[in-house]
């Protein structure tokens, strides 16, 4: 994790620079484990994030993190009661660890001031969010773990709190020479693990950056080490923490060639030197720049695990029927042959012995006109044969048709299925989350939730993803198969360019132009990226995107959401780049 006790110690100084003194004026809980703190201080308004998600737990300032007009939580109320109004006395981290106690001090309901310590615990899927009283009791917390969870610290209201057990590691900033010689010529382990073994809040990455500083083999036994490698790795070690004492940060986000993070630090690592470093003048922007995305992301996931899991059921029982349907037609193709069974049977029937299992005659309904041994029932006359050969004649006539159309309707199920299936990639929003479902119900694939009202977008904003070309032009991207109806069918213009994947499931992408203009190359170009990015193509090559006018797509009647026909096109083979895609964004 790079979020460890030195780059925590970074985003303390920023927060206890910035925040103390500040008054907190609104208390949010915007998804299950986050806490949003709106706090004034100096006639400037901040964003505190603090989360307990167990794949990113963190705490920063944050310009991206929004209030969503839900009510509250059990916990945010809890935290309004204490908090709200409250001053922010100051902010620390106890021994060195990945935890953040925040003092504030508020009116009770007595009219009493109080200091209460809001405590943030990043600790994996052990993080947590509490509220400690003055006494070091617990008011309650995010994430309650009892006796059955936990045998070593519980962590209920009404019970004190204690901090994380140490694992008997020191702090590193209270670590004298000797003491750290000691202990890494003690460790029967590589030198690294030593380091992030023995001290808090050091992560491997820092461990492996004093090693390369030190220029020793971080792989090199701590009781093998001679006493001119020990001196060595403490000069780097010390190095490291007096920046950390004297508050000298310089964040740092470090990318590869396509510009994708790979990692980030509150200091420049000479680890990274290969990779394209990026600096931040807070670290702030830097963990929400790196985490926000991934958090986001996750917590979508995390909303819609039903939805997927019953995607892929449908998805699963539309293939299987469709296998019934290819083997009905399958059969299907002897209906002839049981025509011909009959007529021969009827022409014939004077010369079919009594009781016999079968028949041999000349099929004279195909050439070369060659002999066909008829099987019977020796129960029935050779007329009672005749007629059951076509009955089966005209079941099947029957099944091919029905299997036909059913095939048509399953293939257009499965494939409306795996567009929504894809659309989960494009929610954004709990607005997003919301719409959808709806499209789910109203297609008969959910039951409408109890109690839920339908919520009235707002006619102001379009729910779209909306993209700049180069050259200037708007191009806006559907999200869901309402969406890309909406879009294309009431949204664009007759004279707008029309972009979709082609035979696959993907967005429906349009570019804006203005009456009898040409769209450039270059837009041409990246809307064909859109299309693809947003496709079932996404992580593909030479990607094939038909593109045609407005005017020239056509919705199928009857069909369900998104699915349209189109002529007059032409294709365009293009590979989708993540980062040329963000560049586009509006």
């Amino acid at each position: 994790m790079a979020l460890d006790g030195i780059v925590l110690s970074n985003i303390v100084y920023e927060l206890d620079t910035l925040l103390t003194n500040g008054r907190i004026d609104k208390i949010y809980q915007i998804e299950k484990e986050d806490i949003l703190l709106s706090v004034r201080n100096n006639s400037t308004s901040y964003k505190l994030l603090l989360t307990a998600n167990s794949n990113y737990p963190r705490l920063h300032l944050s310009t991206l993190a929004k209030n969503p007009s839900l009510e509250p939580p059990m916990f945010c109320m809890m935290l309004r009661k204490h908090l709200n109004g409250g001053k922010i006395l100051k902010i620390e981290q106890p021994h060195f660890e990945r935890i953040v106690k925040i003092h504030v001090e508020a009116t009770n309901e007595l009219g009493d001031k109080e200091v209460k310590c809001l405590i943030i615990e990043i600790m994996g899927r052990h993080s947590n969010i509490m509220l400690v009283k003055q006494d070091d009791m617990l008011l309650d917390s995010i994430k309650h773990i009892s006796a059955d969870k936990s045998s070593v610290r519980l962590v209920l209201p009404n019970q004190p709190y204690h901090f994380p057990p140490q694992q008997g590691k020191l702090n590193p900033l209270d670590t004298a020479k000797n003491c750290f010689i000691e202990i890494i010529r003690s460790k029967n382990m590589p030198l690294f693990k030593c380091i992030y073994l023995s001290f808090s809040g050091l992560s491997p990455l820092i461990a492996n950056e004093m090693c390369l500083n030190a220029k020793v083999d971080a792989e090199l036994l701590g009781t093998t080490a001679d006493e001119a490698t020990l001196l060595a790795l403490y000069e780097a070690f010390n190095r490291v923490l007096s920046r950390v004492k004297s508050n000298d940060f310089s964040p740092a986000l470090y990318l590869n060639t396509e510009e994708a993070p790979i990692d980030f630090y509150s200091m420049q690592l000479n680890l990274y030197d290969l990779y394209t470093l990026k600096h931040f003048s807070s670290v702030s922007a830097l963990v929400e720049s790196y985490y926000y995305e991934k958090s986001n992301r996750f917590n979508i996931a995390q909303k819609t695990t039903d939805i997927k899991k019953l995607l892929h059921t449908f998805i699963d029982r539309a293939v299987r029927k469709k296998h019934i349907q290819e083997k009905a037609l399958e059969d299907s193709q002897n209906k002839d042959l049981y025509k011909i069974y009959g007529e021969l049977l009827t022409a014939y029937s004077h010369q079919v012995p009594s009781k016999a299992q079968s028949f041999t005659t000349t099929n004279y309904y195909l050439e070369p006109y060659d002999e066909i041994t008829i099987p019977l029932d020796e129960k029935r006359s050779a007329i009672q044969n005749a007629q059951y050969y076509f009955k089966l004649y005209s079941k099947t006539k029957r099944t091919e048709v029905a299997a036909a159309q059913q095939l048509l309707q399953i293939e257009e199920d499965i494939k409306y299925l795996e567009s929504v299936l894809l659309s989960l990639d494009l929610l954004e929003t709990k607005d997003d989350i919301a719409e959808l479902r709806a499209e789910l119900v109203a297609m008969g694939y959910l039951k409408k939730r109890k109690g839920v009202s339908k919520k009235r977008t707002s006619k102001k904003t379009l729910p779209y993803l909306h993209f700049k070309s180069s050259s200037g032009y708007d191009i806006y991207v559907g999200k869901n198969n309402y969406q890309n109806d909406e879009l294309t069918m009431k949204f664009a213009k007759a004279t707008d360019l029309w972009l979709h994947i082609k035979d696959g499931p993907g967005s429906h992408v349009i570019v804006k132009l203005e009456h009898n203009a040409e769209v450039d190359d270059q837009t041409l170009e990246q809307a064909a990226s859109l299309a693809a990015f947003y496709s079932s193509g996404r992580l593909s090559s030479h990607v094939p995107i038909d593109y045609t006018l407005r005017k020239n797509v056509k919705k199928i009647p009857n069909a369900k959401p998104g699915m349209v026909i189109y002529n007059h096109f032409k294709t365009i083979h293009v590979t989708p780049v993540e980062n040329e895609i963000k560049k586009l964004t509006v």
